[in-house]
């Protein structure tokens, strides 16, 4: 599958009405909302080989882009240091914008982003994602296909 395709199934099965990604700039930590993550912030990469080696989109932010997503309004929510918790950082953003949003964190879960968002606010799905965060395995959306 080329990016454009795997970026065009992800969509297709997301069951997200928008996403929340959070970025470090400069030590400061910041979040934004977007209505679909911009293809330009998602690179193919590869698992580790230990992990099957299979391809996969990945949320990655250079600093312009960080720049950029400042200018349109990304908010300032602290020094990164709010990520240092007793889970991996992307699991403390998440817990931190559940909390931010008056709702009680309800631990790592492994809920498909086909079914539902990470956060459900004002009725509307949330995916939650940390810069350098996993997206979706190829095989995920080569599995979804099969099942549609």
């Amino acid at each position: 599958m080329t990016k454009e395709t795997m970026i065009r199934n992800y969509r297709k099965f997301s069951a997200a009405d928008a996403y929340i990604i959070g970025f470090i700039y400069k030590h400061e930590l910041y979040i934004a909302t977007m209505k679909e993550i911009a293809p330009r912030f998602i690179r193919v990469e590869h698992e580790s080989s230990k992990n099957g080696g299979r391809r996969k989109l990945q949320l990655r932010l250079n600093n312009q882009y960080k720049e950029q997503l400042i200018r349109k309004g990304a908010e300032l929510v602290g020094t990164e240091e709010v990520l240092n918790g007793e889970y991996n950082k992307g699991v403390e953003f998440e817990k931190l914008v559940s909390e931010r949003n008056g709702i009680e964190y309800r631990g790592k879960d492994s809920i498909g982003f086909w079914v539902a968002g990470d956060i459900e606010i004002n009725g509307k799905q949330y995916q939650v994602k940390l810069e350098g965060a996993q997206i979706v395995v190829e095989s995920t959306l080569e599995n979804l296909k099969k099942r549609s």
